[in-house]
C-alpha cells in the first residue's frame, strides 16, 4: 500500500510525540539516558537510535532489571551515537553540499540551463535548474539525488547479495531495499531480508558486509558466538566494515 506523504508525515509527528510522552530514564556514570521502551512479541532485545532518541525493544516478559542491565552494558555506545546523531544537521541540497557515494565524497554543484536535469560525473552531482530565483531549487535537487541513490542501491545491493549468497551457499526467500533509518538491514524469522538504500553511501565492502550479516542470520537468528564465527569465516576483516558504517 502506498501512503500519502502528508499522512506519513503526520503519523511520524504523532509517533514522535507518543515517544516523548512515554520516555523513561536511567542514570549511568553521571549521565542520564532517556529512552522509550517497547515490549513486543519478539525473541531478542534491540536498542535503536533514531533522530537522537533511544528506542529499546524487548520481548514482552523482559524484566525492568534486565532492560537496565542492557542499557548499562551499552551505555558508551548509546551516548556516543545519540551525540553524533544530534550533531548531524539535515542535508540542505544547496550548491557546495557534500554527499557520499560508495564511500567517497561527492560535491553538489547547481547550474542553470534550459531544463532541469541531473548528472553524476567524477566526484560531482551536477543539477541543472531553470531559474536562480526558483524557490523549489533544493527540493528539485533533493528529488534528483534521492532517485539516484535509489537506482544505485538496486544495482549495488543486488550485486552484493548475489556475491554473498553464492559465497555462503544460503539465500533468503526474498530481499528488498527500503529507506531504513535506524538499521542497515534486518532478517525476518520467515527468511526475508530487508536492506537500507542508504548503504550506497558506503563502500562496496561495507555493503557486502551488511548483506553477509543478514544472510548469516538465516542460519543463526541471534548474535551468538556461532553467528560471529560464521561472519568471520566468510569475511575475516568484517570489523573494518563495521567501523566504516559507524562513522
Amino acid at each position: 500500500m502506498i501512503k500519502n506523504d502528508n499522512d506519513a508525515h503526520i503519523k511520524n509527528i504523532k509517533n514522535a510525540k507518543t515517544r516523548k510522552e512515554n520516555m523513561e530514564a536511567i542514570k549511568i556514570k553521571e549521565k542520564t539516558i532517556e529512552y522509550h521502551l517497547e515490549r513486543k512479541k519478539i525473541k531478542n532485545c534491540y536498542i535503536a537510535i533514531k533522530d537522537g532518541e533511544v528506542i529499546v525493544r524487548v520481548p514482552t516478559k523482559t524484566s525492568q532489571e534486565s532492560v537496565e542491565q542492557m542499557l548499562c552494558k551499552r551505555a558508551s555506545w548509546i551516548l556516543e551515537n545519540v551525540s553524533e546523531q544530534r550533531k548531524k544537521a539535515p542535508k540542505q541540497y544547496i550548491d557546495g553540499e557534500i554527499f557520499s557515494v560508495l564511500g567517497k565524497d561527492v560535491i553538489l554543484k547547481i547550474v542553470y540551463d534550459n531544463k532541469p536535469k541531473f548528472k553524476f560525473k567524477g566526484n560531482t552531482f551536477w543539477v541543472s535548474l531553470l531559474d536562480k530565483q526558483d524557490e523549489n531549487a533544493s527540493q528539485i535537487a533533493q528529488a534528483f539525488i534521492e532517485q539516484f541513490y535509489a537506482e544505485l542501491a538496486e544495482k549495488e545491493v543486488e550485486k552484493a547479495m548475489r556475491k554473498m549468497t553464492m559465497k555462503v551457499g544460503i539465500a533468503p526467500k526474498s530481499y528488498k531495499i527500503k529507506n531504513l533509518k535506524s538499521t542497515w538491514g534486518n532478517c525476518s524469522t520467515s527468511g526475508n531480508i530487508t536492506l537500507s538504500k542508504n548503504l550506497v553511501m558506503y563502500s562496496r565492502r561495507a555493503i557486502e558486509y551488511v548483506c553477509l550479516h543478514e544472510i548469516c542470520h538465516l542460519r543463526h537468528m541471534n548474535h551468538s558466538k556461532q553467528f560471529w564465527q560464521m561472519v568471520s569465516n566468510y569475511m575475516p576483516d568484517y570489523r573494518l566494515a563495521e567501523q566504516e558504517l559507524k562513522k
